[in-house]
């Protein structure tokens, strides 16, 4: 103790006298950088002999107490003091926070030169790139002048403090009339409508022109008056195509039927390749989610060789929901190498082949090929040919020399001991932080040591990141076994669709927030857990308690028996439904009673939602195989939509 206080100064005394004296070495540490911490965020100054201390001197997370103190007083301290921290404690995740403080404070004293030296532009710091590009103007204008368009020639408007520059490219001629329409085109396409509008003030030669686009962006509906958009000498084509094109796009969106309608009339205009493919993507795809089969002979002219992913994916599911299964065979034949050979389009290459001609038997051999997928596909291919599942689970060989590699690194110390705080949020953000810079096998390592915590998402996230798909005790574990099987039986759930859904829903993250603002492991909307809680006499007192594991599987599984209940049993509908809400599902489902589930699955209009229900029912398989359960894919009642009343 004597030894302690001889460190501590008049100021840090009663720090160090509230230390415990029988306290071990970690919890002194952890006293007393609450404490000084504590200070710090009162505004006080650091007393720099606690942290020269034996005691603070090797603690993890003491950056942290160097970093606030800088942050208090970053406008008094020296550059030669702020660049220093950056070399030592760089790697703080924070730290490009404080760095972005400091580079505007450099930029505000006009010191640009050591501005450049430590500005990274691909931080796309606007306001900075474009102080920097004004001080640039004296030594290369020309380069100024472009790095100003540049910034200038976008579809939102930009911060204030782009206005002076800006402002000497417009003196210096810079703003032409071609880049103010450039703009509006962007502008209108982000339905940016008022700045489009600012913008017609610098296109005086063609005001006319510029009104009009800005007219018809905002209210498609004028291309029904065709003549007002044939190109001619007030009229250029090229300034047609844009209006039309834009304004197809929007309408597109919205009213795509109406858009596919006025087609006709413009189809003869000069677009550039890519503005077909945006237009169809707009009207085509949107139909094409409608079901309507007017979409095909569209996505088929303006994308004929099936360059475009999206168009391409869209013309086999149109077909297939069509009933075209010639159509659909014929175009999941002509896709592209990289599209066709994707488990997904050899799966329906064999089934709408064998819709198309039924003669062609059960293609067994061709099958077994997609069944040893590990995948969606995969098991209903192994379900056709009765062969296992191609599961595959292969444990990963850790490289113990990066093992110890990892272990060692700063940013992986600092993130167990912020966990071992209970300071999940920081634990998580500097563990993601340095995985940044590892390597292969230094990202296996970081999977294998969240594993050996039952840290389960950063286990998963790091494998994932490594691209090991083999291991399945760290991709698929068996996290709240007992929690997910009490509630599961309680309910009359097959655990292994439980684990499905809360692993694709939070990967065993118990305090997930979605930016929508669900939460917890079966990431719950409040009000679905608030009414599921009255329906089934579940005690909640406030939305936080459905952040605590135990009461949100509770909540989670009584949900998933009522949307059960609602689909007949049918984890295809329900899986769909708690990603997107009964309603959706109702309305998917109207007028295609008894339609083959893996043909309703591949249709789904919501792209998030189609990969949900896949995953879904692939984790399904995946932990059926962990716990000893056989669980099919698709159940025998679930290979064909029930019939609804």
């Amino acid at each position: 103790m004597s030894r302690l206080l001889s460190l501590c100064t008049t100021a840090a005394l009663a720090l160090c006298i509230a230390l415990p004296v029988q306290a071990d070495r970690l919890q002194q540490q952890r006293s007393l950088y609450d404490q000084t911490m504590s200070r710090l965020n009162n505004g006080q100054a650091l007393d720099q002999s606690v942290i020269n201390s034996s005691i603070l001197q090797d603690y993890p997370l003491t950056p942290y107490l160097v970093m606030k103190d800088l942050e208090n007083r970053l406008s008094r301290a020296s550059t030669q003091e702020v660049e220093a921290f950056l070399v030592s404690h760089g790697d703080l995740p924070q730290a490009q926070r404080l760095k972005n403080r400091w580079l505007n404070q450099l930029a505000s004293r006009g010191d640009f030169s050591r501005l450049r030296a430590h500005y990274d532009s691909a931080s796309q710091n606007t306001e900075l790139d474009c102080k920097l590009a004004l001080d640039l103007w004296s030594s290369d204008r020309s380069k100024a002048m472009q790095q100003a368009e540049e910034l200038w020639t976008v579809g939102r408007s930009q911060p204030d403090a782009c206005n002076p520059l800006f402002q000497r490219w417009r003196d210096a001629g810079g703003l032409t009339e071609d880049a103010a329409w450039a703009r509006m085109r962007l502008a209108l396409l982000h339905r940016q409508d008022a700045l489009a509008r600012y913008l017609i003030r610098y296109q005086p030669e063609r005001k006319a022109l510029a009104e009009l686009f800005v007219a018809t962006a905002t209210q498609p509906s004028r291309l029904e008056t065709i003549s007002d958009y044939r190109p001619n000498n007030q009229r250029p084509e090229a300034a047609m195509v844009d209006i039309v094109t834009v304004a197809l796009r929007r309408m597109g969106n919205e009213t795509p039927e109406a858009a596919l309608a006025l087609w006709p009339h413009y189809r003869d205009l000069a677009f550039s390749d890519q503005d077909r493919i945006d237009i169809t993507r707009s009207i085509g795809v949107r139909l094409a989610q409608r079901f309507n089969p007017a979409a095909l002979p569209f996505m088929a002219e303006n994308d004929p060789d099936m360059n475009d992913e999206r168009i391409s994916e869209w013309r086999v599911r149109l077909a297939l929901r069509s009933g075209q299964w010639q159509t659909a065979h014929d175009l999941t034949r002509a896709m592209p190498d990289e599209l066709r050979e994707q488990s997904r389009w050899q799966y329906w290459q064999l089934r709408s082949a064998q819709l198309a001609q039924p003669e062609v038997g059960e293609l067994q051999d061709e099958y077994r090929e997609v069944a040893q997928n590990r995948d969606y596909y995969g098991f209903l291919a192994a379900e056709r040919t009765q062969t296992p599942y191609a599961i595959n689970h292969r444990p990963v060989d850790v490289d113990r020399v990066a093992f110890d590699r990892v272990s060692r690194s700063a940013g992986i110390r600092r993130a167990k001991e912020f966990y071992a705080r209970g300071q999940i949020v920081d634990a998580r953000r500097e563990w993601y932080h340095v995985g940044r810079n590892f390597s292969r096998e230094e990202l296996i390592a970081q999977a294998s040591m969240a594993r050996e915590m039952d840290w389960y998402f950063p286990a998963i996230r790091s494998i994932s990141q490594a691209q090991h798909w083999d291991d399945l005790d760290i991709r698929f574990p068996l996290a709240y076994q007992q929690e997910i099987q009490h509630h599961a039986r309680e309910r009359a759930l097959n655990s292994t669709w439980v684990y499905a859904i809360t692993r694709q829903e939070s990967g065993f993250m118990s305090d997930a927030r979605s930016p929508a603002g669900a939460l917890g492991l079966m990431q719950l909307m409040p009000a679905t857990a608030q009414e599921t809680a009255r329906r089934y006499n579940i005690s909640l007192g406030n939305t936080n308690q459905v952040l605590d594991p135990d009461r949100n599987i509770a909540l989670g599984t009584a949900y998933m028996a009522q949307l059960q209940q609602q689909f007949m049993g049918n984890r295809v509908l329900s899986s769909a439904a708690y990603n997107a809400g009964p309603g959706r599902v109702r309305q998917w489902t109207r007028g295609v009673s008894n339609m083959p589930s893996d043909l309703w699955v591949e249709t789904i209009p919501f792209d998030e939602t189609r990969t949900y229900v896949q995953r879904v029912l692939s984790y399904g398989v995946i932990y059926g195989d962990k716990l000893g359960i056989q669980q099919p894919v698709l159940e025998q009642h679930e290979r064909y939509l029930p019939i609804f009343d």
